[in-house]
């Protein structure tokens, strides 16, 4: 008999796609099969990192036909079943156009009659981490947890020799800008902070965009500046070496937390990015939220009332000193509990 054959859809973000894999880790626990992933080109080193993936197909390739286009291309995949995880009307007629036999998607969607196994969970509300309504895709309940080899396909690059006696941390201050952002100054007080301590390595990392906002951040500590300097893959390998990992809410924290380090993140109270939904999916973490009330918060009152800025470098620091033994003496990723 052929191998079944299933497909999960999520062509957005970085960090959504890290909390989509955990899915093909259930699958393939459940039975053999074959599992492809179609997502965004930038994403696509994520997926190729997985144990569970068996290929990958190009969201860009396809995202400029017409649906009846992709369609015809998805035939010849002969998938049995499509998980989309990403939300959207174009792809989920393309796949019913195909033909394909189980099509999940979410239930609350004017186009959701095109799905015939229809989840009806709504996020908006952030009841969950995104990771577990992914999973509740599949009907799984329980915990979860990211597996040692989570990114296995990763190489182990050897450009930097990061102090090893001491502990290696990567504060990553950019984000994609879907959140409220702890400023620069803070970022940069955290850093002297750390750098001063003497019993941390810093590394300020982002994209080449970013080599700026790391220059300020820097300011006048030791802390290197690799910003620009690293392709995805070999971001996550150095995060794979590192201790601990400071940024706001953006893709490389769920990186860090799928790689087992310690965690420290930033969000506002705004329930569409809020720590409930979109925080980093494991124990070791420190979450920081505005120190002042507010209500019915949205993004555009945050920045009115510049509410990150009430988050105290003070007191993180304070934090961080306190769980620096667990931090030193880490732990390996608990195993998958299947």
């Amino acid at each position: 008999m052929s191998l079944k054959k299933i497909v999960l859809v999520r062509y957005d973000r970085i960090g959504d796609v890290v909390l989509t894999l955990p899915m093909a880790e259930v699958l393939k626990q459940r039975g053999d099969c074959e599992l492809i992933f179609l997502g965004r080109d930038y994403t696509r080193v994520l997926a190729e990192a997985s144990p569970y993936i068996d290929g990958f197909i190009s969201w860009d390739e396809l995202k400029n036909n017409s649906p009846f286009a992709i369609s015809k291309k998805l035939k010849k995949f002969n998938f049995d079943e499509v998980y989309i995880v990403s939300p959207g009307f174009k792809i989920a007629l393309a796949f019913f156009l195909a033909g394909i036999k189980k099509r999940t998607g979410t239930g609350y969607r004017w186009y959701s009659f095109l799905f015939n196994n229809k989840v009806f969970e709504h996020r908006k509300t952030a009841q969950k981490n995104e990771l577990e309504y992914n999973l509740s895709m599949l009907g799984w309940q329980g915990d979860y947890h990211f597996p040692p080899d989570f990114f296995a396909g990763i190489p182990k690059f050897k450009r930097f020799s990061p102090d090893k006696t001491k502990i290696i941390t990567i504060i990553h201050p950019g984000s994609g800008g879907s959140a409220a952002d702890l400023p620069l100054e803070t970022f940069r007080e955290l850093t002297s902070g750390l750098c001063k301590d003497g019993r941390f390595d810093v590394y300020l990392t982002g994209s080449r965009e970013e080599i700026g906002k790391c220059q300020v951040v820097r300011g006048e500590s030791s802390a290197r500046i690799l910003a620009g300097e690293l392709e995805l893959d070999e971001l996550i390998s150095f995060i794979k070496e590192g201790d601990l990992f400071i940024s706001n809410s953006t893709g490389p924290l769920h990186i860090a937390a799928a790689a087992g380090c310690f965690t420290v993140g930033f969000y506002p109270r705004v329930v569409q990015c809020s720590v409930e939904r979109w925080g980093p999916y494991t124990d070791k973490k420190l979450i920081f939220k505005p120190e002042i009330g507010c209500s019915d918060c949205t993004l555009k009152q945050c920045a009115r009332l510049e509410c990150m800025k009430s988050i105290n470098s003070d007191n993180i620091l304070a934090a961080i000193d306190k769980k620096f033994v667990e931090i030193k003496n880490g732990n390996e990723n608990e195993t998958s509990n299947f």
